[in-house]
């Protein structure tokens, strides 16, 4: 399930020289502010080695995942997508938040096609039956300075999260998150299960738990890469997988 290196060598080369000459445009248009309604769009994307999401893989190959975000206020509202390098692999997913303090609630729509055949999809198909999207709702506390800890759920209620006899299996995800410093570099600990059979298992337990680390190589005096790389351990499928990202 390794990746083609190749390609993999390839496309960070591009993306790296590319990187530098679009930063002097993200840093002037990725923000923009006005102090009296207090709203932003934001655009980044990051480069990973492979499609890992909740303990499970989705692509073995690197993929480019856009985010465009609108906010105001509380409210956000924006485009994630991810994109296979040598697959034919595409999602879009749209989201809708909301955040009071430390507490959020989300809406997501995720949309999954495969791209050999564009004439064999249909985004605007939205019958529960048929539908190839599915909605979720996720309830989330982003802990605080005193209590770091992170916790959220989400669950399916809507769309192509089926069993093999079209009832929605309403899968539900829960996740403990701990983020903190080790000698100055950004850590992430989480802890994610399920509590029944669905998209993420056959049965209840743990399907996603390991550490994120993260933080930024300077290559100039005005730019610096943002570097990550997890390891994510699945102990229901016993898989295991280390992933390398480049936010740009």
């Amino acid at each position: 399930m390794k990746p083609n290196s190749t390609i993999w060598l390839k496309g960070i080369t591009l993306l790296l020289a590319i990187s530098l000459s679009i930063n002097g445009f993200s840093q002037q248009t990725e923000v923009v502010e006005q102090e009296e309604s207090k709203h932003s769009l934001t655009l980044n994307a990051d480069i990973v080695s492979r499609y890992v999401w909740r303990g499970l893989l989705y692509s073995p190959n690197p993929n480019i995942q856009p985010t465009v975000t609108y906010s105001i206020g509380g409210f956000s509202a924006g485009f994630w997508g991810s994109y296979a390098i040598a697959s034919n692999l595409a999602e879009v997913d749209i989201f809708l938040s909301y955040t009071i303090g430390a507490f959020s609630v989300t809406l997501n729509d995720y949309y999954v096609e495969d791209e050999t055949d564009l004439s064999l999809n249909n985004y605007f198909l939205w019958k529960n039956e048929t539908t190839p999207h599915a909605l979720e709702g996720s309830l989330a506390f982003g802990g605080t300075e005193s209590f770091p800890l992170s916790i959220s759920a989400s669950t399916f209620f809507y769309g192509l999260d089926k069993d093999s006899v079209g009832t929605n299996y309403m899968s539900t995800y829960f996740e403990l998150a701990y983020p903190t410093k080790i000698g100055g570099t950004d850590v992430n600990f989480f802890l994610g299960g399920t509590p029944k059979k669905g998209l993420y298992a056959q049965k209840a337990g743990i399907v996603n738990v390991g550490m994120g680390i993260s933080k930024e190589i300077k290559l100039t005096d005005h730019f610096s890469l943002p570097i990550s790389s997890s390891i994510v351990v699945n102990p229901l499928a016993k898989d295991v997988f280390l992933v390398f990202g480049i936010t740009l």
